[in-house]
């Protein structure tokens, strides 16, 4: 059952125990950090056990993270998970393999994305690519949640959706294909009540659980994406810098992604005039992959998507993603993920 927007807003801006837990201890070590460290040793770790609660004093060295899709994807075929930011977690450095969408719905956020700090503000949308180093600290009554995306699926389900000459499909592109480190990208939307809107319909859709959910979520964030860049792309900040091929290295990738069932090496080339040798070395310069690993990520990627979330054989996923031979396709797919087409159905089944 969905809720209201009343009722969503009173869900996001009330405390849980989690947070009612991690606010008192905030309190607590701000009132007196000499005892601070007796205090946590007489805290109740069954509940803190139970509820994947996170206390430093309490472990034995640093702790920095790295969050795999499994951890948060586990028994799900959705590409789009949500939840809200606890308010006063002890701040740690972590990195995981999914897109992380940080999202301020109201007051201010810290967030430091490898080794820069910022302070994000009501309406800013930070999008924080894999493998990035980030933290994100909020120690008062602001609220933010974080829109989670799989980077597995993320380039046949959304990519190719996005206009090739926009400041995001750059942006992906690059994190996507050129795996550099330190990128993320800030749309400051301000008090806009239209992505304030959106970005509630999101949540409320993700935590209904409707039928048809896992649709809905897919198109919704298309669409957000969309007004994000018809009002806000001029209100953007990013670590990146266009270059000069930027663009036509996006618009490539996006043709190749609508077109990689039967597109050839020469057809491209010829369709974007280039001869086939310049083509070549600007693929591989701009991604740091050769065409043919790019088709073969395309496709490897779509039938991944298509053994956990329909029932078609193995043939008929040959068929889907363009490969000629279901013996070529099953080489190709075990020497790729050390496992074959049914054992990969099975182990995400699980």
């Amino acid at each position: 059952m969905k809720l209201t927007r009343e009722e969503f807003r009173k869900y996001i801006f009330s405390y849980n125990e989690d947070e009612a837990f991690y606010k008192k201890l905030y309190l607590q070590k701000k009132k007196d950090s000499e005892t601070f460290q007796d205090y946590c040793l007489n805290l109740d770790r069954n509940f803190i056990l139970e509820h994947h609660l996170y206390v430093p004093e309490l472990l034995s060295g640093s702790w920095s993270p790295y969050m795999e899709e499994k951890d948060f994807f586990q028994d799900t075929v959705e590409n789009i998970m949500l939840y809200k930011h606890y308010r006063y977690t002890p701040v740690f450095s972590h990195k995981h393999e999914f897109f992380e969408i940080l999202c301020v719905y109201d007051g201010t956020a810290d967030t430091t994305i490898q080794g820069i700090r910022h302070t994000l503000h009501t309406g800013d949308i930070c999008i924080i690519p894999p493998n990035t180093t980030h933290s994100v600290g909020i120690f008062d009554d602001s609220t933010a949640f974080n829109i989670l995306v799989r980077s597995t699926t993320f380039q046949s389900t959304f990519f190719q959706s996005l206009t090739a000459d926009s400041a995001l499909a750059q942006f992906f592109a690059h994190v996507l294909y050129r795996k550099t480190e330190g990128n993320y990208l800030i749309f400051h939307s301000g008090d806009d009540v239209r992505i304030r809107d959106m970005l509630e319909n999101l949540y409320i859709e993700y935590l209904g659980h409707e039928k048809y959910s896992y649709t809905f979520l897919n198109s919704m964030l298309v669409m957000f994406w969309a007004m994000l860049l018809r009002y806000h792309e001029n209100d953007i900040e990013s670590i990146l810098t266009k270059d000069t091929a930027g663009n036509s290295v996006t618009e490539i990738l996006n043709y190749l992604n609508q077109h990689y069932q039967t597109v050839t090496l020469s057809e491209t080339a010829s369709h974007f005039g280039y001869s086939i040798s310049h083509f070549s070395t600007l693929i591989k310069e701009s991604t740091g992959k050769t065409f043919l690993q790019i088709i073969r990520d395309i496709k490897l990627n779509q039938a991944c998507r298509a053994l956990r979330e329909t029932s078609l054989s193995n043939p008929a996923i040959c068929e889907l993603v363009g490969y000629e031979s279901p013996e070529h396709f099953m080489r190709t797919f075990k020497k790729t993920y050390g496992m074959t087409p049914g054992e990969y159905r099975r182990k995400n089944k699980e």
